[in-house]
């Protein structure tokens, strides 16, 4: 490994470790103090953090806090009694209601990363892929709710553009999805049907924590099991779900802005 790419990787352990070392939250001042790096340099590496959802910024106080893209990466090296672990079994029991395949994704603009997944028992299921993914929130059941559950004029003035660019044109154009976005807004879930791929369905829910919505529950298969109709008569496990999830990611979130033990 070259010298500068050695001291861009050293650079970056070092933001994390000072990052994680304040889970109520830390500004790029004190981040750039704390790991030695200039600051310029440090906005930099925070950046990118934060692009790979590796990090959250509150937009409100400017601090920075690991989150779930992280955790993510290291899950299965994590107690079974933490957020995590907790967050899998709800996956594990609502994919065994269901018997699909069910996961966990955060809002990763302009994209949605897949966190975590279960799959569902069925020989034929959905075919599961590397976690962590990103995938277009357009063209799947977590993206269009977590767009959803975002102020109208915040997703035109955001995603708009790139819409206009990556969007397929049999989605109607920009101002049908919007559209669209104020039906899921009222129903509470969303779902798509052969969007993301051909012979795929998926249907998801937005998680709330505390006063945000950063996280959405979903439930995906074959197209010809997640029929409209199956959709719909499963909503109700999959918001009981998402209901749980935000109980638990609520309590975790108030648990790390206080410094409190996770437990």
């Amino acid at each position: 490994m070259a010298a500068s790419e050695s001291g861009l990787v050293r650079r970056t352990i070092w933001v994390l470790r000072a990052v994680a070392a304040h889970p109520e939250g830390v500004g790029l001042s004190e981040v750039a103090r704390e790991s030695g790096i200039p600051k310029a340099t440090c906005y930099r590496v925070l950046n990118v953090l934060e692009r790979e959802s590796w990090l959250s910024l509150d937009p409100d106080t400017r601090r920075y806090r690991v989150s779930l893209g992280l955790l993510s990466i290291v899950g299965g090296l994590l107690d079974s009694d933490g957020a995590y672990g907790h967050m899998r079994r709800v996956l594990t029991e609502l994919a065994a209601r269901t018997q699909e395949t069910c996961g966990f994704d955060v809002l990763l603009p302009p994209n949605v990363m897949v966190v975590a997944q279960v799959p569902g028992p069925r020989i034929i299921g959905q075919t599961l892929k590397p976690v962590p993914r990103t995938q277009p929130v357009w063209a799947t059941s977590t993206g269009k709710v977590l767009l959803a559950a975002l102020d109208r004029q915040s997703v035109i003035h955001d995603y708009a553009e790139e819409f206009e660019k990556h969007a397929p044109e049999h989605l109607g154009g920009f101002d049908a999805f919007i559209q669209g976005l104020d039906d899921i807004r009222s129903r509470g879930y969303a779902y798509t049907i052969d969007e993301l791929e051909p012979g795929a369905s998926s249907v998801a829910a937005p998680v709330r924590v505390r006063d945000k919505f950063p996280y959405a529950v979903w439930i995906g298969g074959p197209t010809f099991r997640l029929t409209k109709s199956w959709i719909d008569s499963t909503a109700d496990s999959l918001l009981q779900a998402s209901s749980r999830l935000s109980d638990l990611l609520s309590i975790t979130d108030l648990q790390l802005t206080n410094g409190l033990p996770l437990h």
